[in-house]
């Protein structure tokens, strides 16, 4: 039952095959020159039950019927070999294939109109001027020379995948060469032919296409103009760049370029600069306002490219960029309406020692697209944005631009700037733009005292920061630092390892508050203390040191030259001479003295006795120095009530004219009289001493308080001779 079953399964499945199979009349049958074999192919059944099995029928056909014996081949192949000698020359013959007593296809063929010819021979080209390329071939030769023959030409550009074709009708029957038209000079061509039967229609009968040949057109003058612009070069330079010209362009090899430019002398003088030849580009100075740069071939010159760079035209007002699709889109706004367009720069900030890319936009368009392919990913560039025109060009506006974004591959290298027994202030350097594949948004730091905890962080660190201050550490303990940079993908790889230790600390903790509330307790009270016990301090003070310790020490520059001022030297600096003169004095009548007036021993004063010129010293006045310096002396006692300072800093005398009695008074005691200074201030005029003087010029107090001084005070002031 199952055997049954299975039988009809394959009976049912091949009948659904050749119902397929029956539409298919692909059989074909060819000899490859006219004494060959006749192969006859079709197209296999594909079943996966079982192999095939074909049976070939050949019947020459005599009438409309086929004959009684036709050839029977069974194969398992979708294809049979048939010999020449079988077969007959002139005859037609039906041939077709049948499977389980199913005929597939069939085919009627006559061995003479079934050679397949071989590829023409011989072919090749030449050009014929700069667009014009002239082909020839040769007739197959496994055909007979009276067989008419019909041909096929494909021709492309080197290199290129597709080709153009040239009709059998354009090419014409019997024909052994074309010439091929309207093209592109200076351009390498490749071509190849294929022929057939005249009338043939059947494509399988055909040849195969012939070896592929190729050959180049004539050069001609080169067309349009080069592409010029310019970037900054070394210190008052410049480089002027151009592009190459397209193949279709240049339409030849071109061999030199021809630069013509002026620049501004430093006089303001122009200049010109003509027919300098250059092979690449040249390097000019930073003065040059116009070039025009032409391209020569062995033919001619394209027309002179010119290039203003005056740069004092209104710039582009701003710049937005867009991704999406792995490409940025880069549109900028203008209020200028006479510019000749624009140019669009980039540069690989990971190599900004190489030249720009450029590209000038119409001055309708205010957009630019940067595929993948102009721009790599990850890689940062700056693109510039310059407005064209005919007097010259704007100011760049630039961006810097990523098509696409990816987390950096490192964070920054992390240094310690200063440390403490709890903080620590760090330092990092920017990740090097090659690392960042994209814009760092922020940083984020990670730190732990322990490799085995975990580790915290602090997050979002702005990345316009290079500096942080890590608080509340541990004193005396070590933590290991890294950082990490973020875009907009996502956090990078950390950074390098960093160690540092904080400084012990010396307090504990909760007495370092105790300390810090002490002190300050301490300093309230001080200043409580000082502002009410401010007087009694004073004087305590004023008690232990001497009061000219506190006063300010004047300046003997202006002590100098307020004496000049005044035109008066006090005595007490005075130099006293070496050898004093001697006066001799002899006391005839002592009691004279007792009996002259009081007024006229006031007029009389010790400056004026002791003038050397002075007529009271050899004329009785002595005694009046006597009284002078008595102890209940009217002088001395007007003394005690005047500063100290009076006493060796005279004030200005009263002149007065002395009418009294000139009495000769002598003595027999001799004294000393160390002359001193006779020089007093002008009227009007008074002597300020500072209180660093004070200290050493005694007052008229301590003059009284000394008592060898009271009683030997004729000796002190140098009146008589000391007792040896």
């Amino acid at each position: 039952m199952r055997g049954t079953i299975r039988i009809v399964c394959e009976l049912l499945l091949t009948a659904v095959l050749l119902n397929q199979h029956s539409n298919q009349t692909d059989m074909f049958c060819f000899r490859v020159d006219k004494d060959s074999e006749v192969i006859c192919t079709w197209s296999p059944i594909h079943n996966t039950w079982k192999t095939t099995e074909y049976m070939f029928h050949l019947e020459m056909k005599s009438s409309s019927v086929h004959s009684n014996k036709p050839l029977r081949i069974p194969t398992l192949l979708p294809s049979v070999a048939l010999e020449r000698k079988i077969l007959s020359a002139g005859k037609c013959y039906v041939a077709w294939v049948e499977v389980n007593n199913t005929q597939l296809t069939s085919l009627e063929f006559i061995i003479e109109d079934i050679v397949k010819p071989q590829p023409p021979v011989s072919v090749s080209a030449k050009t014929d001027g700069p667009t014009n390329i002239a082909i020839d071939w040769t007739k197959p030769a496994n055909l007979d020379q009276f067989v008419s023959m019909q041909y096929e030409l494909q021709y492309r550009l080197a290199g290129q995948q597709n080709w153009s074709e040239v009709s059998d009708d354009e090419v014409g029957v019997h024909a052994v060469g074309y010439v091929l038209e309207d093209l592109q000079p200076f351009t390498k061509y490749e071509f190849r032919v294929r022929c057939g039967r005249e009338g043939e229609t059947n494509q399988k009968l055909w040849s195969d296409w012939s070896a592929v040949t190729g050959a180049m057109t004539e050069e001609a003058k080169p067309v349009g103009v080069l592409d010029v612009w310019f970037m900054q070069g070394g210190p008052g330079s410049i480089t002027l760049l151009w592009k190459p010209l397209e193949q279709h362009q240049a339409r030849g090899k071109i061999q030199r370029y021809s630069v013509n430019y002026t620049l501004r002398l430093p006089d303001g003088e122009i200049m010109s600069r003509a027919n300098i030849t250059a092979y690449r580009n040249i390097t000019l100075s930073e003065t040059t306002q116009l070039v025009n740069v032409s391209a020569y071939n062995s033919v001619g010159a394209t027309d002179p490219a010119t290039l203003n760079l005056v740069q004092d035209q209104l710039p582009v007002l701003n710049i937005t960029v867009l991704n999406y699709n792995d490409q940025v889109r880069v549109c900028w706004v203008t209020s200028a309406k006479t510019m000749l367009g624009f140019v669009v720069e980039w540069v690989n900030m990971n190599l900004p020692e190489n030249p720009p890319e450029w590209k000038k936009i119409p001055a309708l368009d205010e957009c630019m697209d940067l595929k993948h392919d102009v721009l790599q990913a990850w890689i940062p560039y700056n693109v510039s944005v310059y407005t064209q025109y005919q007097i010259g060009l704007g100011r760049p506006v630039s961006t810097i631009i990523y098509t696409k974004e990816d987390v950096p591959r490192t964070g920054p290298q992390v240094s310690i700037y200063n440390i403490s027994q709890t903080s620590a202030t760090l330092l990092w350097e920017n990740v090097p733009l090659s690392l960042r594949r994209g814009f760092i948004l922020y940083y984020t730091l990670y730190y732990v005292k322990n490799p085995q905890e975990d580790w915290q962080k602090v997050p979002n660190i702005s990345s316009a920061l290079n500096s942080f201050t890590l608080l509340n550490l541990e004193p005396a303990s070590t933590y290991t630092i890294r950082m990490a940079a973020c875009t907009r993908i996502g956090e990078g790889t950390k950074g390098p390892h960093l160690k540092l230790k904080t400084g012990a600390s010396h307090i504990i903790p909760w007495k370092h508050s105790i300390l810090v509330l002490v002190t300050l307790v301490v300093i309230v009270l001080c200043i409580i203390g000082i502002c009410c016990f401010h007087q009694r301090l004073k004087r305590l003070v004023s008690m232990l040191i001497p009061q000219w310790c506190c006063q300010r020490i004047p300046d003997p520059k202006i002590i100098r030259a307020l004496l000049q001022q005044n035109h008066t030297t006090p005595k007490h600096f005075t130099m006293i001479e070496s050898d004093p003169e001697i006066i001799k004095v002899e006391e005839i009548i002592p009691e004279i003295m007792m009996q002259l007036p009081l007024e006229i021993r006031k007029s009389s004063n010790t400056e004026d006795m002791f003038r050397p010129n002075s007529p009271t010293l050899t004329e009785g006045k002595s005694s009046n120095a006597e009284e002078k310096f008595q102890p209940n002396s009217p002088t001395l006692t007007e003394a005690n009530s005047s500063k100290s300072e009076d006493l060796f800093w005279p004030s200005t005398p009263t002149r007065e004219v002395d009418n009294s009695p000139q009495v000769s008074i002598h003595s027999h005691k001799e004294f000393a009289l160390k002359p001193i200074s006779t020089e007093f201030p002008r009227a009007g005029r008074t002597c300020n001493i500072s209180g660093y003087e004070k200290h050493f010029i005694p007052s008229a107090e301590q003059l009284l308080e000394d008592e060898w001084q009271l009683d030997n005070k004729a000796q002190w002031l140098g009146l008589v001779e000391s007792q040896q």
